[in-house]
C-alpha cells in the first residue's frame, strides 16, 4: 500500500506566519467563528461516505505542550505535590473536540521519548530545543500511562512521534471506510488533510474556535492545496526542528512555485530538463539561482525524507478504539491523580449532551443545534419568544439578559446516546460533521 503524500512541517520566525493570515481569510470569508451553513461538499474519498464513521486522532504532546503553558499560572499539584495541570488541561482538550465532533473512536498519540529514527539520521534534528520545564518534563513523562489507565487508547511508538501516528490512523481510517480528525496545535499534520482526513488546528481561542482544515479551507491557511504541504514544509524549511530548506525562499515564494507546479520533484524537473524559464516566470531569476545551489536542493531533499510521516504503524483495529469510554474508569484514574472532571466527559463516555453548557435552558430549546461556547452579548441567542408563552407558563430571564418561556414542568432526562446517535442528533439535514468547523 503506498504511502500518502504527507508531511512535518514548519515555523520560519523571519517570514510570515501564513497560518495568521489564513485564519484571516477565513474570518473574512465569513468561514471563522460561526458554523458553515451551506450545504455539506461531498469531499470524501472514493468508498468513504460523508457520514461515515469518525476517528479522532489526538496528537498528544501537542496538546499537553500547549495545556501545560495555557493553565501553568494555576500550578495545580496533586496529594503528592506533581504538577498535574497540563494532565487535566490535556484530557479537557480531549473532551472538548469529542463534544465538538462527536466521533465514533478515539486514538491519542504521543512521541517516543527514549528514541527517535529522525534524529538517528540526522543528529541535528530538534538538537537546538532548550531542555524542557521539569514540571512539563514530568506530565510528559506521565501523560501516556495516565491516559491508557483511564481508558483512552494511547499509541507510542518505539522511534517514532505522535504525527506517524496520526497518519497511521488517517491510513487506517481511510482503508476501513472511516473519516479521520487529527487534533492538534501544530501545522505538522496539515499535510494529512485529504478527502477523507481533515485537522482541527487547535488556536488560542479554545476548541470551539478553531478551525477544522479540509482540502477546501487548507488552500485559505497555506496557499497550497491538499497533498502539496510537504513540499511547502521542505522548500521553506523548519527552524522549529532545525531543518533549513532552500534558503532565502520562504512561505510564499514557495506557495508560487507550488500554484505552477504540482511538486516540488516537478520543479527541479524543470530546471534539469533545460525548462528553467517556465520556473524564472513563475517567481524571478533570483530565486532561480537560490534554487540551483547544492546546499539548497539537498536541504530539500532531506527535509522531505524526515518530514514525511509513516502511516503503516501497527495500531489497535477500529474495533479496540471505540467510544464511549467507560465513565467509572476514567474518573477513577484522574481522581487518583486529583484531576476531577465531570460533565465535560460527556462525549467520551456516551453521556447526553447538557441542553446548554453555561446555564439550563428550557425545553423548548432541546432540539436547537448546540453552541461549540458561551454566546458574546447574546450572539447566536434564539429569537425573543415571550410573547408567544404558551398558556399556564410564565415568561422569566435567562442567564444571557433574553426574556424566555419557563416551562410548566422540567424536561425528562435524557438517556445516554451513545457515539453515533450523538452525531445524529447534533447534525441538521444538509450539515455534514465534518463541513469546515464541525
Amino acid at each position: 500500500m503506498s504511502a500518502p503524500s504527507v508531511v512535518r512541517p514548519d515555523a520560519d520566525p523571519g517570514a510570515p506566519d501564513g497560518v495568521e493570515d489564513g485564519v484571516a481569510a477565513l474570518r473574512a470569508a465569513g468561514l471563522l467563528g460561526a458554523q458553515h451553513d451551506g450545504a455539506a461538499e461531498e469531499e470524501t474519498a472514493e468508498g468513504v461516505a460523508p457520514d461515515a464513521p469518525l476517528l479522532l486522532a489526538v496528537d498528544g504532546n501537542s496538546l499537553l505542550h500547549r495545556a501545560h503553558h495555557a493553565h501553568a499560572a494555576g500550578q495545580h499539584r496533586d496529594a503528592a505535590g506533581r504538577p498535574v495541570w497540563a494532565l487535566r488541561g490535556v484530557v479537557s482538550l480531549i473532551a472538548s473536540a469529542a463534544a465538538r465532533l462527536t466521533p465514533d473512536a478515539l486514538v491519542v498519540g504521543f512521541d517516543c521519548a527514549r528514541t527517535s529514527v529522525r534524529r538517528a539520521e540526522h543528529p541535528a534534528y530538534k538538537a537546538h530545543r532548550p531542555e524542557k520545564h521539569p514540571d512539563l518534563r514530568a506530565q510528559l513523562d506521565d501523560a501516556p500511562a495516565l491516559l491508557a489507565e483511564a481508558g483512552l487508547p494511547v499509541v507510542v511508538a518505539e522511534g517514532f512521534e505522535a504525527d506517524d501516528v496520526l497518519c497511521s490512523a488517517a491510513e487506517l481510517a481511510r482503508r476501513s471506510g472511516w473519516r479521520c480528525t487529527a487534533v492538534t496545535s501544530d501545522r505538522d499534520s496539515f499535510a494529512l488533510v485529504d478527502a477523507s482526513t481533515s485537522v482541527l488546528r487547535v488556536l488560542n481561542g479554545g476548541i470551539g474556535g478553531s478551525p477544522v482544515l479540509t482540502p477546501r479551507t487548507l488552500p485559505l491557511v497555506t496557499g497550497v492545496r491538499a497533498g502539496q504541504y510537504r513540499c511547502l514544509a521542505a522548500l521553506r524549511g523548519d527552524t522549529s526542528d532545525n531543518l533549513p530548506g532552500a534558503l532565502g525562499i520562504g512561505p510564499k515564494t514557495a506557495a508560487r512555485l507550488l500554484a505552477a507546479f504540482e511538486s516540488v520533484d516537478d520543479v527541479y524537473a524543470a530546471l534539469d530538463d533545460g525548462r528553467e524559464a517556465e520556473v524564472r516566470d513563475v517567481v524571478g531569476p533570483g530565486v532561480v539561482a537560490r534554487l540551483r545551489a547544492p546546499e539548497a536542493r539537498a536541504n530539500v531533499a532531506r527535509n522531505q525524507r524526515l518530514m514525511a510521516m509513516r502511516d503503516d504503524l501497527a495500531l489497535p483495529d477500529l474495533d479496540a478504539l471505540r467510544l464511549p469510554l467507560d465513565v467509572a474508569r476514567v474518573q477513577a484514574a484522574l481522581g487518583a491523580r486529583d484531576v476531577r472532571l465531570g460533565p465535560s466527559l460527556w462525549a467520551l463516555v456516551g453521556g447526553a449532551p447538557p441542553a446548554d453548557r453555561w446555564s439550563p435552558l428550557p425545553s423548548w430549546v432541546d432540539e436547537a443545534p448546540l453552541p461549540d461556547g458561551p454566546p458574546d452579548d447574546g450572539a447566536g441567542a434564539p429569537e425573543d419568544t415571550a410573547a408567544g408563552a404558551p398558556e399556564g407558563t410564565a415568561a422569566r430571564s435567562d442567564p444571557r439578559g433574553v426574556s424566555r418561556p419557563a416551562p410548566a414542568a422540567p424536561p425528562p432526562p435524557r438517556e445516554p446516546l451513545g457515539a453515533r446517535g450523538l452525531a445524529r442528533a447534533r447534525k441538521e439535514p444538509g450539515e455534514d460533521q465534518l463541513d469546515l468547523f464541525g
